[in-house]
Order: C-alpha cells, then sequence, then structure tokens
C-alpha cells in the first residue's frame, strides 16, 4: 500500500522534495493517509541533522537571528546581568549536585564560581566586592525555593500549573544528572539540560512520579523562548526514557 502524508495549516510550507528523509509521528488511516496540522501528528523533516534544542527555540522570535547565532560565531557584549546569570546558574546546580542550601555553602561556592569569571568582572568594570553584594542578595530567594519544592512529597502550597492552567502541588524529590546532554534522531533535536530531576506531582489526590528537564532562568520572566526550550526538553527527555510527560 502507497502512504501518503498531507501537510496542512502551518505545516503546508514545509519543505519537502522528492528524496528527502522523513520522520512521522502519527497514524496512517486505513487508505494509508496521515494528516499533519496544527493539532495531529508530526512530521520531522531530515530527523538525521540533529539541531540544538535552543536554535529552534530562538527561532520562536526571530527565524534570522537563530539561524545566524548558529552559523555565525560570534560572542556578545559582557554585562551585568549576564555575568550574574551565568555565576547564579552555576551556583544553582552546585548546590542541586549537593543538597545544600545553607548560606555558608552558597557563600563558599560563590567563592569558587567567580575568579572563573575574573576577566568578565574587568572588562565590565565591577570588583569581587560588587559582584559578591549582588549574588548574596539573591541567596535568600533560593533558599526559599528550595524550602518550597524540594520534598519526597510536595507541600500543599507548592503548586505549579499545568498546560491547562490547572493548579497542582509538585515536588522535587531526586536530582538525577547535571548537564545532561541528549538527543533524539526521532525528533532531530539535541541540547545540554541544566539537570535532570525525578518530581513527584499530586493532582487532586492522583500522584505521579516524573523524570523531567529541569532549566534554570535567571531573568525577571519566562518569554517564549524559555517555553519553548523547555517544552522541547522535555520530547528530548520522554524521548530518552520512555515516558509521556502530561504536565509541562
Amino acid at each position: 500500500m502507497i502512504k501518503n502524508i498531507m501537510l496542512r495549516q502551518t505545516w503546508f510550507d514545509t519543505p519537502c522534495t522528492s528524496g528527502s528523509y522523513v520522520h512521522v509521528i502519527g497514524d496512517f488511516n486505513s487508505t494509508g493517509q496521515c494528516i499533519v496540522d496544527n493539532t495531529n501528528n508530526l512530521l520531522i523533516l531530515h530527523p538525521d541533522h540533529l539541531i540544538s534544542a535552543t536554535v529552534v527555540a530562538d527561532s520562536f522570535g526571530c527565524v534570522r537571528r537563530a539561524v545566524l547565532q548558529d552559523r555565525v560565531k560570534t560572542t556578545s557584549q559582557s554585562s551585568p546581568p549576564l555575568l550574574y546569570g551565568q555565576v547564579l546558574h552555576e551556583l544553582f546546580q552546585e548546590a542541586m549536585s549537593e543538597n545544600r542550601w545553607d548560606i555558608e555553602f552558597l557563600k563558599t561556592a560563590i567563592e569558587k564560581i567567580l575568579p572563573r569569571h575574573f576577566e568578565i568582572l574587568v572588562d565590565i568594570g565591577l570588583n569581587l566586592n560588587q559582584a559578591r553584594e549582588h549574588l548574596h542578595s539573591k541567596l535568600l530567594e533560593m533558599q526559599s525555593w528550595a524550602e518550597m519544592f524540594l520534598h519526597v512529597q510536595p507541600r500543599t502550597d507548592a503548586l505549579v500549573r499545568t498546560r491547562a492552567a490547572k493548579s497542582v502541588s509538585m515536588g522535587v524529590s531526586k536530582l538525577l544528572d547535571v548537564e545532561e546532554h541528549v538527543w533524539s534522531p526521532q525528533y532531530g533535536l539535541k541540547g545540554n539540560i541544566d539537570a535532570t530531576v525525578q518530581v513527584v506531582i499530586n493532582d487532586d489526590g492522583k500522584q505521579q512520579v516524573l523524570t523531567v528537564p529541569f532549566e534554570v532562568k535567571t531573568g525577571k520572566r519566562a518569554n517564549e523562548a524559555h517555553l519553548a526550550q523547555t517544552a522541547l526538553y522535555t520530547l528530548l527527555v520522554s524521548d530518552r526514557y520512555g515516558k509521556i510527560f502530561p504536565f509541562t
């Protein structure tokens, strides 16, 4: 039987040509037809060419910028927010790895991390004392997050929202890996996940244990690219661990 794939809606302009390798995730009906549209099924073009999930996520804001950033390797200008974001990112991973959130440990970790970024500090005109002062001001927020969410059984007030905008309680029960490199020929994606964790979710008395990606973002709010990146990492983790996640 000859099988046919029909591309509709935003999939219509997918540049498939004769001889293209594709991977179809979906169901074919009794006549051998599969319809790929905005709500049903997926088509991955050239899945053997793995694309960074970060590049795909950045394309949500501007396709040209995502391609140029991948092809033209340039370094962006250093700034205090970028530096602090990177240091806090490393500090969070260190605390997660050691499961230590006391102020003494966090301050000691900062003293280990800052020398790695000394050149950037000089470049942006900051000294170590200024950097320490700013970073120390963030430690209570990190402690509060850990106290709320790092539990084998979720606290009733540790709430997150599902894709359906429903609130459920969640606890991070175990750290599985840090900076896990994952790839998926099924989806044609690859990426480095900040942390892979096991979480326990309580939803109206029903409990689920899931393995999910954990991304550290230090901006004021999550943007479209952040949400897309997390969703793509969820696909990668689901493919690696063979589980489908109802919560994102």
